[in-house]
Formats: structure tokens, C-alpha cells, sequence
């Protein structure tokens, strides 16, 4: 019996699921927008069931067919990438698409360098980042919406397979000026006395209040804010102090202020960044190679 539906069709139907939108989708296949409509289209005439949920100038998510059909596609199209791949594994002519999930604060320190590298190496694979809080990273691969995530240890599926590329301890923001910032390590206790600048992001600010919790700290005054610039930005013109794990080049906010950086006393295990795949989806060859370039070994299935 002749399959009623193509690989194009699949792959299509991956790409929009991948970016929540069939603009984007149709723009990193470089195919036209009305081809990815009428092949979404097709494969939900053939399935009697819509595969996705429509939103009004907000994209597309995928409905509980779509759900569904994307793992098994998933499934599909990268076994039979790999079948015809896995003999051209060491050379410079391996086609495909990567997307990788990063947690937008450490995003911009490592991906940046290594997918450069990694382009270099295999100029025919198209990598796409998507950035996303710790739990948006964790969600994209539970869901295979990313092969790949880099972002801390924390919040991830346990069952899920990882590489550490670093690790990296929690210290302490003040203004400049600040009546601490001239001492050479400061401990949680000094801090809670403090207003803390807080990044209002889900497990972000679970974990650095969770420094305080364990030893029985609480803040006296926390404020809240979106971005990790603002949060420097609201540190170096003395609104408060912050804890943080990544730490730019430059001790200063964008507005050029400085900051002044400054060690914990207190033994605080650091935060490991990691590069991390589920197992429920297997890897393709493009991540794959990935895996091998940035870590030098292979993920363990």
C-alpha cells in the first residue's frame, strides 16, 4: 500500500512545530509560506484531525494530534536522516537542521563561539537557537521541540542525558559605592539585610532564594525584574545587591556604571552548564556531530 503522506510533508509539519510558527518554519526551510500551509493542510485533511491551534498574531501550538504526531515524526525523519547520513558522519557534506534550546542568560557566553564553530566545520547544516527561561528550556526538550538544550543543571528531567561544559559559583553585586563591596567575600546573611534584586523568572528565583532558605535567611526587601541587565543595571545605580552565577567581561551595566562583583563565603555548590538531550527522541546525525565537536565524545544511549 502506497504511504499517503511524504517526508516533506513531515518535515514541514516538524519545522513549524519547532518554531511555533509557519512564517518562521517557511523562512528556515527557505521555502515559500503557502508550500508549508498546504502541506500542513494535506496532512490534516489525511489525518480528519487539525494539527495545530491557531493564534491570532501569535502563531501556532500544537494540538493534542499534533502532540502526537510530532513525537512519531520526530522519530520518522531522523531515523531515516541518519540510514542515509551515517556514511558521509566525518565529512564537511552533511545537510541538515539543528535546533538548539539555550537558557537565555548563559546563551550569549558559550552558543554564539561554538555554533561558529561548528558552521565552519559543516557549512550545509543550518543550527537555529532558541532562547527561553530554565523552564521554557526544559519544556523544548520534554517535548523534542529542541534535539539539544544548553543551560544550567537545575529543573531537568532526571532521566535525561547530559555533558558538563562548565561550572560556575554564585557571587555577589553592590554598587560601588556600597558600605560591602569593599570587602573580599560577603556571606548570605550580609546579603539578607539587603534589598535583593531578583530575577523574576521561574526556577531562577527559586534557586537563588533557595541560597537563603537553607540557612534559614530570608531578604528583608526583594525586587523584582525581568532581565539580567536590568537587574545590573538596577544594582550599579544602588537600588540593591544581586546574586548571580555568569558574569559578563566587563563589571559594569549598559549604561557603562560599575559594579562591583564579590565573592560568597558561604560553601554554595556551583551551578553546572550543561548540554543536554532527552533520550525519549533519538539524536540525529547533525546533533550528533554537535555533541562530539563541543564535548569530544559522544552522548551515551
Amino acid at each position: 500500500m502506497a504511504i499517503p503522506f511524504t517526508f516533506r510533508q513531515l518535515g514541514y509539519f516538524v519545522a513549524v512545530a519547532q518554531h511555533g510558527s509557519i512564517s518562521k518554519a517557511a523562512e528556515t526551510l527557505h521555502v515559500s509560506q503557502p508550500s508549508v500551509s498546504i502541506a500542513i493542510t494535506q496532512l490534516e485533511h489525511l489525518l480528519g484531525q487539525p494539527l495545530f491551534q491557531r493564534h491570532r498574531g501569535q502563531g501556532v501550538s500544537l494540538s493534542p494530534r499534533g502532540e502526537t504526531l510530532f513525537n512519531e515524526a520526530r522519530h520518522i525523519l531522523t531515523l531515516s536522516h541518519n540510514l542515509l547520513d551515517n556514511r558521509h558522519q566525518n565529512g564537511t557534506e552533511v545537510e541538515g537542521r539543528l535546533v538548539i534550546g539555550c537558557f537565555r542568560d548563559i546563551a550569549p557566553y558559550y552558543l554564539p563561539r561554538l555554533v561558529s564553530e561548528f558552521e565552519r566545520r559543516y557549512p550545509r547544516i543550518q543550527v537555529s537557537m532558541q532562547e527561553q527561561d530554565l523552564a521554557g528550556v526544559r519544556q523544548e526538550l520534554e517535548q523534542g521541540k529542541a534535539e539539544l538544550i544548553l543551560s544550567y543543571a537545575l529543573g531537568l528531567p532526571p532521566e535525561c542525558s547530559t555533558h558538563v561544559l562548565d561550572e560556575l559559583k554564585p557571587y555577589a553585586l553592590l554598587p560601588v559605592n556600597h558600605p560591602l563591596s569593599g570587602k573580599p567575600a560577603l556571606s548570605l546573611a550580609e546579603l539578607a539585610e539587603c534589598t535583593l534584586i531578583l530575577q523574576d523568572m521561574p526556577l531562577t528565583r527559586e534557586y537563588f532564594l533557595s541560597l537563603f532558605w537553607q540557612q534559614d535567611l530570608q531578604p528583608a526587601r526583594i525586587h523584582h525584574t525581568l532581565s539580567f541587565e536590568m537587574q545590573r543595571g538596577l544594582v550599579a545605580h544602588g537600588h540593591g545587591v544581586a546574586l548571580s552565577c555568569t558574569r559578563p567581561a566587563g563589571d559594569q551595566s549598559y549604561d557603562g556604571a560599575p559594579i562591583a562583583c564579590v565573592p560568597l563565603s558561604d560553601e554554595v555548590p556551583p551551578q553546572r552548564v550543561v548540554l543536554a538531550r532527552s533520550p525519549s527522541f533519538p539524536l540525529s546525525l547533525p546533533a550528533r556531530l554537535f555533541v562530539e565537536q563541543v564535548t569530544g565524545r559522544a552522548f551515551s544511549t
